[in-house]
């Protein structure tokens, strides 16, 4: 069996992967695919090597969050042969560049109809991440102006659509590759960031989400209507915006999702076959084209998920 593994802070393909031993209440599962998400490059680059530290991670596979796949030795709630789709631990593991897991029953939730496996390993993360930030954190209501920055990346393209279905007037920023995506998923106004600035951008908003972690409260209190929420994709780096919340009626919402919940998971999925969500774009790369696959994470303006085919 084959696995990314991270070496000196440098990723390398290596074989001869030994089976993983089945804990309590998880289930084992040959991967089929596995997403390339951006803290995949800040592990790589050694950013969490604290983290694995402290939570004692020995494993040498520290990439790759989502996956899908079929469960090989299964449970009465997910039996083997169980299409799944999840998204494992941030820290703790296990990590899904690696061909079979053992993973946790609450991360996992059961593929829906129609779905397949690259789309599915793309979804989790994206999807639960969005669900929580508008409903949980923002708590959005029908009606409100909702500003997405980074609106057809890969959570951009499943965040307009959560506020859509809720009923919110949503304002997708993204560059111009990604403008028709944007109006196609339901936004009502779509900008592009290279002809209008962040900071030129018309009107205010309830709440403004910014996926792709490049602003401080300071760049969005413009934006924000008199007691709008401001939601940043990293809570690590709005540490001190969370902590000054009592100070303003404005404020910082603290988004972490750091494991997948099968209760939500499975809710989404079911939106899915309804129709109420897409999954969005895919782009697919054998595991042997590991590198080019974490190449896509650099372009700018890059369209939906990327993900790898791990058999």
């Amino acid at each position: 069996m084959k696995a990314l593994h991270t070496i000196n802070r440098a990723l390398s393909l290596v074989d001869g992967q030994t089976e993983p031993a089945r804990g309590a209440e998880e289930v084992t599962v040959r991967v089929h695919h596995a997403s390339v998400n951006p803290t995949d490059l800040d592990i790589v680059k050694g950013g969490f090597d604290l983290y694995f530290r402290l939570y004692g991670v020995k494993e040498p596979a520290r990439t790759g969050l989502e996956f899908s796949g079929v469960v090989l030795d299964g449970s009465a709630r997910f039996p083997t042969g169980t299409r799944v789709f999840g998204y494992t631990h941030l820290l703790k593991g296990p990590k899904t560049h690696q061909q079979v897991i053992s993973v946790p029953e609450g991360y996992i939730a059961k593929i829906p109809d129609g779905m397949g496996f690259a789309e599915a390993a793309g979804f989790p993360l994206a999807a639960q991440t969005s669900l929580v930030a508008l409903r949980d954190v923002a708590r959005v209501r029908p009606g409100q102006k909702v500003l997405i920055v980074g609106g057809s990346g890969g959570l951009g393209v499943i965040a307009i659509q959560i506020a859509r279905n809720i009923g919110a007037r949503v304002t997708g920023l993204a560059g111009p590759a990604g403008q028709d995506i944007m109006k196609a998923l339901g936004s009502e106004r779509v900008v592009d960031y290279r002809q209008t600035p962040l900071s030129e951008i018309e009107g205010v908003f309830d709440v403004v989400l910014d996926l792709s972690a490049r602003y401080g409260f300071r760049d969005i209190r413009p934006l924000l209507a008199p007691r709008g929420v401001f939601v940043p994709a990293d809570p690590v780096k709005t540490a001190l915006s969370i902590a000054a919340n009592p100070f303003r009626r404005q404020k910082t919402g603290k988004l972490y999702v750091d494991r997948g919940d099968t209760a939500l998971l499975t809710e989404l999925a079911g939106q899915v076959v309804t129709g109420a969500l897409e999954t969005g774009p895919v782009l697919e790369f054998p595991l042997d084209d590991y590198r080019a696959a974490f190449e896509t994470l650099k372009t700018p303006g890059r369209i939906g998920r990327t993900v790898l085919r791990m058999h």
